[in-house]
């Protein structure tokens, strides 16, 4: 009797097993994207309003750059030498960087754009001062011209920073505040103007 219940009950349990693998697992929605956080360092918002750009986006552990020039912010202006303007566009990227929450040390991945490339030498040395031992990914460019009549050189970069948070000035006691991430402005159709001129002069 007991072997005709085993008859009875193995086909019975085979198909509940086998209805039981067919049915597909509860699909889970995946997580929403992270909220692209735009950045201007303190003391350099004229520029950015001027150009009308963001010197920085941080996409959760991504950090990118717009192309960093070799200007002076406190004399807002641009050195007339060439490894002037290297080493001022380097200690600019390192401004932009912290104020996106990453460092140099955690830059993958670096493009930079010269005017004369006979100075390639003095980019290299600029970049090891920069950099040290550190070995990001890099393509040098030389090019025709740049945005600004005085721009020799201009340096961008992407950071792979987990770790880090946009930060702005800092408050009264000394200690970064984080910041809000910026909404992405509706487009809006683009009136007709005359470009801003600048003159040709050392130092801008």
């Amino acid at each position: 009797m007991l072997r005709d219940l085993h008859r009875c009950l193995l086909p019975l349990c085979l198909g509940l097993l086998a209805g039981c693998a067919m049915q597909p697992p509860t699909p889970v929605a995946p997580p929403p994207p992270p909220a692209a956080q735009f950045v201007v360092p303190a003391g350099t918002e004229f520029v950015s309003d001027l150009f009308g750009y963001s010197q920085a986006v941080r996409v959760g552990p991504w950090v990118t750059t717009s192309a960093v020039p070799g200007f002076d912010i406190e004399k807002r202006g641009f050195p007339e030498d060439y490894e002037s303007q290297v080493r001022a566009a380097f200690a600019n990227l390192k401004l932009v960087l912290e104020a996106a929450g990453a460092n140099m040390n955690e830059v993958v991945e670096l493009s930079t754009q010269q005017l004369d490339m006979d100075q390639f030498n003095t980019t290299v040395d600029g970049k090891l001062n920069a950099f040290g031992e550190l070995k990001p990914v890099w393509t040098a460019i030389g090019v025709k011209s740049l945005p600004l009549p005085s721009m020799q050189f201009q340096v961008s970069a992407r950071a792979w920073s987990p770790n880090g948070k946009v930060v702005t000035a800092p408050g009264a006691e000394g200690a970064a505040t984080e910041a809000a991430p910026v909404p992405r402005p509706p487009a809006k159709k683009p009136e007709v103007q005359a470009p801003p001129r600048f003159m040709n002069r050392p130092g801008y």
